[in-house]
């Protein structure tokens, strides 16, 4: 078992090569309003930077569609993820890899999530004030109905002290994160994405023997 990491709110190229580095999968950029929000100018010409080196995933909180192409095919994004209320019929629209994300206010409802058909579901924690990217955990036993699912991603309040035993309990494609590997003031920390990393694959050597 591997255990994926996308690390997100990427901004810089610094940032994104610290998680090249520490052997993440992806990166994620918001492209929605957020205080990790980067510009699509900026991230243009990080991405043709950056080139096949890492998978890049734009964020996205129900953006007219139009605009999302648009940005998609301006920025080289490989996936898109979709952290609104955007319905089914929206991803059906999308000729790239989409994840959808929800936001968990109990335990999750595997039919209704199934009505949507992305490459991967996202399950994140539910809050008042922001889409994402809150520090905020949910309780993993929510995702119980997910047992057997091989194509979802775990995100919330995730870092290095408890990410071991969330894999360990939820088994995900992949783990999300972004406040977990930051500096108090913002911003994203080297150490702590690499630290973050190597705490995935050290309980993944561990999960692999159970």
């Amino acid at each position: 078992m591997v255990t994926k990491v996308k690390i997100c709110g990427i901004k810089t190229l610094n940032e994104a090569l610290a998680a090249i580095d520490s052997g993440a999968w992806a990166i994620g950029e918001v492209f929605a309003a957020s205080s990790r929000q980067i510009d699509v100018e900026k991230a243009a010409a990080l991405n043709m930077e950056l080139g096949r080196s890492i998978v890049k995933i734009g964020v996205f909180v129900d953006e007219k569609i139009d605009n999302l192409k648009h940005i998609a095919r301006t920025c080289f994004l490989d996936m898109v993820q979709l952290h609104g209320e955007e319905p089914p019929e929206y991803l059906e629209e999308l000729m790239l890899p989409v994840i959808k994300s929800f936001r968990l206010k109990g335990p999750v409802d595997p039919e209704e999530v199934r009505r949507w058909r992305p490459q991967a579901y996202l399950f994140d924690a539910y809050s008042n004030d922001a889409m994402g990217g809150t520090g905020k955990a949910f309780r993993w036993e929510w995702l119980d109905g997910t047992r057997g699912w091989e194509n979802f991603i775990l995100a919330g309040g995730l870092n290095q002290e408890n990410v071991g035993h969330a894999i360990a309990k939820v088994r995900p494609m992949a783990v999300d994160v972004s406040s977990g590997v930051e500096y108090p003031q913002g911003g994203k920390d080297p150490l702590l994405i690499e630290q973050f990393i190597r705490k995935v694959k050290e309980v993944d050597i561990n999960v692999s023997r159970l």
